[in-house]
């Protein structure tokens, strides 16, 4: 009888990522859409020096973490993983510990393959001894890739790592990167923090479309715990426009996405940080009630098109039954003018709200309607429903 009750207990606890992270998305910064594998540890420590100058930290952007490149080509003696020394003389714990005085966290990389996507050592059939050294580094997030896997089941490769970084005793962020294979958003949940729900991002505003279409449909298995992610922002990689990139912002918040910036922040624009640092936005990725946006109007592929004709219209529930309402027009060329909802319409526990604007910041009292004048090309409009106050019902 204790042998079943031990091997009950044995299954049930490999089977769950035993780390209590994940509450609410993580926020922070990555290297890779910016700098690619142009990285080294001064970028490293300057990053970090202006999240918190910007006032970016205070915001909850604590993640800092090195993508792919920063590994020596070979393993040590001992078969750990090892800083490229060109790009890292000191090794990758100083920056762990430099961005703990910070206030801020430490997110490294590596694949579940044999090599990285930039053929560097990874770390399948290596989980341990990696997930081990990265402890006493002193990392708080591993983003884990897809690359060079040997065609072994995606559910078979990540859990191994999982169970490699519960036996650590160090609370790791783990970010499962599968690109949204194998259905990765019905075990994802037992195995990490986040899943890839796609492939990568690019940095042009079909693929901000493309990518939002394919997550926005998997609502129902983000959770508190476990997030659908998108992929990461290309917020102020200057290949957009500032109402796309409010969009892209806007659009990734609401789907409860890990937010990781991808610019420069050491060369980044007032527009860019005004996108980026819009407080109740983040609020609307940060609210605990841990729901992802679904979409409510206008679902069907026709407005997600380059030729839509109507807005479509995304909700997002949250705590103290406010609700948060995305309008975008996927249009690339017509404005959408004079658009109107009643929120009786939708399905909403109430009929009449108060608005906030959370781009204009305008706000409407004790009102039944939506009323939008115009809505650009690839403009969302985002607005904050909350009860009324008591003097005006």
């Amino acid at each position: 009888m204790n042998r079943i009750v031990y091997l009950i207990f044995f299954v049930t606890a490999v089977l769950a990522l035993d780390n209590g992270l994940g509450l609410t998305p993580p926020l922070g910064f990555n290297t890779w859409n910016h700098f690619h594998c142009n990285i080294n540890e001064t970028i490293i420590y300057k990053t970090i020096n202006a999240i918190v100058n910007l006032g970016l930290r205070e915001l909850g952007y604590v993640y800092v973490n090195i993508d792919d490149c920063w590994m020596e080509n070979k393993r040590n003696k001992r078969g750990e993983l090892m800083a490229d020394p060109k790009r890292f003389s000191k090794g990758i714990k100083p920056l762990a510990d430099y961005a703990h005085q910070q206030g801020l966290k430490l997110g490294i990389y590596s694949s579940a393959g044999t090599l990285t996507c930039q053929g560097l050592p990874a770390s399948l059939d290596n989980e341990y001894i990696d997930a081990i050294t990265w402890a006493n580094w002193g990392i708080d997030y591993l983003k884990y890739d897809n690359c060079n896997n040997k065609g072994r089941p995606g559910y078979e490769r990540y859990s191994r790592m999982r169970d490699a970084l519960n036996k650590t005793g160090r609370y790791i962020f783990y970010s499962i990167c599968n690109w949204g294979d194998e259905k990765v958003w019905e075990w994802g949940g037992s195995v990490g923090n986040s899943w890839r729900t796609t492939g990568d991002i690019r940095h042009d505003f079909n693929s901000v479309r493309e990518i939002y279409k394919k997550n926005v449909v998997l609502a129902k298995y983000a959770k508190i715990g476990g997030w659908n992610d998108p992929d990461m922002l290309e917020v102020g990689n200057g290949n957009m426009t500032s109402l796309e990139y409010k969009t892209h912002f806007t659009l990734w918040a609401m789907a409860k996405s890990p937010l990781l910036i991808g610019c420069d922040l050491t060369n980044v624009t007032k527009e860019t940080l005004e996108i980026l640092k819009n407080k109740d936005i983040i609020a609307l990725n940060q609210d605990k009630f841990g729901r992802q946006a679904e979409c409510i109007l206008n679902c069907n592929d026709e407005y997600f098109s380059k030729s839509a004709t109507r807005p479509q219209v995304l909700a997002l529930e949250l705590e103290e039954e406010k609700v948060a309402l995305a309008v975008t027009n996927w249009n690339d060329n017509t404005i959408m003018k004079n658009i109107e909802f009643y929120f009786s319409r939708f399905p909403l526990k109430r009929a009449i709200y108060d608005v906030k604007d959370l781009w204009t910041k305008e706000e409407q009292y004790n009102i039944e309607r939506l009323v939008i004048g115009a809505i650009n090309p690839h403009e969302t409009k985002v607005y904050l429903l909350s009860l009324p106050k008591k003097e005006d019902y």
